[in-house]
């Protein structure tokens, strides 16, 4: 296969993910090799490493490098996670089309990781997509998937909350108190 008809087979495969999901996860092959799934994360990756780096002028080059790790580590904790709450809600999915669907949703992030400010917003977007997910792959209703992907979102956010807490809490104590002071 020639590099024109891989670029245009992914762009292809973007557009149907971005435009039609439904449709797009309704007709996708369950049994596709894990591969396909790997470099459709890469490419998001890097395009979105790329675009993060030309709008903010060269300031943040490294992104063209760890933008392509981190969607294949996100589409395989977060595929796992929602794996977990889908079942919990009564799913009846497998774990590995699971995961490679999450893995699809990163066609949003290669555009949402890559814009500064809008970013985070469209990435509202991919919560649609992964409640798609959860109607296709394990047969649930739309209020039971959503709850099954904003939960974790919800208890990571609470997470992230009582950390920081914590933390504060720690260096603020410790500067009140005076501790480990040199003078």
């Amino acid at each position: 296969m020639e590099i024109r008809e891989k670029w245009q087979t992914f762009a292809d495969r973007w557009v149907s993910i971005i435009i039609h999901p439904r449709t797009f996860f309704d007709e996708w092959d369950r049994e596709e090799p894990w591969s396909r799934v790997i470099i459709f994360n890469i490419i998001c990756g890097l395009l979105g490493g790329i675009g993060r780096t030309i709008l903010l002028f060269g300031k943040e080059p490294y992104v063209i490098v760890t933008y392509p790790l981190t969607f294949v580590l996100f589409s395989m904790i977060a595929g796992s996670v929602l794996f977990f709450f889908f079942k919990i809600s009564g799913g009846e999915g497998k774990f590995d089309p699971t995961v490679k669907m999450v893995g699809y949703t990163q066609a949003v992030s290669a555009v949402s990781f890559a814009i500064p400010t809008l970013g985070p917003m469209l990435g509202l977007y991919q919560l649609l997509l992964l409640t798609i997910v959860g109607k296709i792959a394990h047969k649930l209703d739309t209020k039971r998937s959503f709850i099954a992907v904003i939960l974790p979102v919800i208890l990571f956010v609470f997470l992230m909350i009582i950390i920081t807490t914590i933390l504060g809490v720690r260096f603020w104590g410790g500067v009140l108190s005076h501790e480990n002071q040199a003078f």
